[in-house]
């Protein structure tokens, strides 16, 4: 055979392999793959919708290529949980990161609880991960007979935004926020709680709870003016947009806004929307309790939420003039362990539980414990038309006892001293009393407090019958 003839076969099968390989890549693709990506790591998760999402949303399929991604090389044992996809940094992937080869269908699996995106040793995925094919920064569709090219990709940047603690009062001159982004684009200021994950969620929202300006260069601080009469006091969550549409995390700090304002505009009160203080009646119709220093905390659910106050409800919430005992669990599960909450051998008075006690009432009442247990009735309450009412961690139900004898608020210090209900606004009617908190110290034993004198314990089983309080943070 002479070598024209040898050339003709190679190209002959070079063109059945190129077939082939678009067969499988079409076969193997989805037809949309929505992914979440983490505003600080980059670190990429496969969600069923981008309602799920914290950071930005993207959404990739056959005719919509992923960006340039990389994956983390640190370690190349497939049984070690490294591995992790994420988008590409401006610089590329550097060492220990490695890019996920461009042009082609690539299988990629998800966690099958965090939906985090990782590179497969073994060409497969575990039982339990979910396989998900996604073709990287897609090159030419054309193959050319010599030596290929690909076209130049460009990598994505998460943006974000960042900012000192702000407050504008009636005599702050000039009335401007400072904001340093990552990207150029449109900085939007949201006022209250109100759920955000997408730009329409701010732009549909009352006009005087928002407001925007526009930041030209990227890593530069710029002033922003803020018109005071167009929008309420209150405060103030701040997020950057870039010129693809995909929103920022919010910003780590606030801004504060208490003016004088005009007569067109209705100041809210804590109830409606507002600022609030200490001791005044928050959305729920309860007290508020505990404001939170500086910035937000995580709430919510699953702690993908920001919120600044926690609430308490009266002490009437049961029906009663005063609160009821429940169980912890019911007899089924009274030797249980929850394994979405931390069993804390020692009292958990850290402030990263502030906020946890929605989550963890949450799994309690998902184990199987209804309304007969503390955290189900908490969770059934709806004060003030709330649904997000739930029993305190040891962290919240340390801080409400302070309140509620009226000594210093810290979280890391256990409630002592002062006299029960003589806190600003805690007349409610706390009884000196143990009450249930939604902290585990073990499968058989939950974490509770005396209100007579502040002591924390977990001596009681789950069967023991003690006081309820719901609280909820906003």
């Amino acid at each position: 055979m002479n070598r024209l003839s040898r050339a003709g076969i190679a190209v002959v099968l070079l063109a059945g392999v190129l077939w082939a390989g678009g067969v499988a890549e079409a076969g193997n693709l989805l037809p949309t793959v929505t992914v979440c990506v983490d505003p600080s790591s980059g670190v990429v998760s496969r969600v069923a919708s981008s309602s799920k999402c914290v950071g930005s949303a993207q959404s990739w399929s056959a005719s919509q290529s992923a960006p340039l991604l990389c994956w983390n090389a640190s370690s190349l044992d497939p049984q070690v949980g490294t591995r992790k996809v994420s988008i590409a940094p401006s610089s590329g992937c550097a060492a220990p990161l490695r890019p996920v080869p461009i042009g082609s269908a690539q299988l990629l699996c998800a966690g099958g609880k965090s939906g985090v995106l990782r590179w497969p040793m073994t060409k497969s995925c575990k039982s339990g991960n979910l396989p998900t094919w996604i073709r990287s920064a897609a090159t030419p569709t054309t193959v050319a007979t010599t030596t290929p090219t690909t076209t130049p990709t460009t990598a994505v940047v998460v943006p974000s935004v960042a900012l000192s603690a702000t407050s504008i009062q009636g005599d702050t001159f000039p009335k401007v926020v400072t904001v340093t982004a990552n990207v150029a684009g449109t900085i939007y200021f949201a006022e209250g709680d109100f759920v955000v994950r997408t730009v329409s969620d701010i732009t549909s929202a009352p006009s005087h709870r928002w407001a925007k300006g526009t930041v030209t260069s990227a890593n530069t601080p710029t002033s922003i003016p803020i018109d005071v009469d167009a929008v309420t006091n209150g405060y103030y969550r701040v997020f950057v947009v870039n010129s693809q549409g995909v929103l920022s995390a919010p910003a780590t700090n606030i801004v504060t806004i208490s003016v004088t304002r005009a007569s067109t505009v209705v100041a809210l009160t804590c109830a409606t929307g507002g600022v609030c203080a200490l001791g005044e009646t928050g959305p729920g119709g309860g007290k508020v309790y505990y404001v939170h220093a500086s910035g937000t905390f995580a709430c919510g659910a699953t702690l993908s939420q920001n919120c600044k106050y926690l609430e308490v409800a009266p002490n009437t919430w049961s029906g009663g003039a005063a609160d009821s005992t429940k169980l912890w669990a019911i007899p089924t599960y009274q030797s249980s362990d929850i394994e979405s909450i931390t069993n804390n051998s020692s009292a958990y008075n850290n402030a990263l539980g502030i906020g946890l006690g929605y989550k963890n009432s949450k799994a309690i009442v998902d184990q199987g414990n209804g309304t007969t247990t503390a955290a189900g009735a908490a969770r059934a309450y709806g004060g003030g038309s709330q649904s997000d009412w739930y029993l305190p961690t040891t962290a919240e139900l340390n801080l409400l006892c302070q309140w509620a004898r009226n000594v210093t608020q810290s979280v890391t210090s256990r409630c002592a001293g002062g006299t029960l209900n003589t806190g600003t606004g805690a007349s409610g009617g706390f009884s000196p009393d143990y009450y249930w908190s939604s902290s585990e110290n073990s499968a058989s034993s939950a974490w509770f407090q005396a209100f007579a004198d502040g002591n924390q314990w977990f001596g009681f089983h789950k069967y023991g019958e003690f006081y309820v309080r719901p609280v909820r943070a906003f």
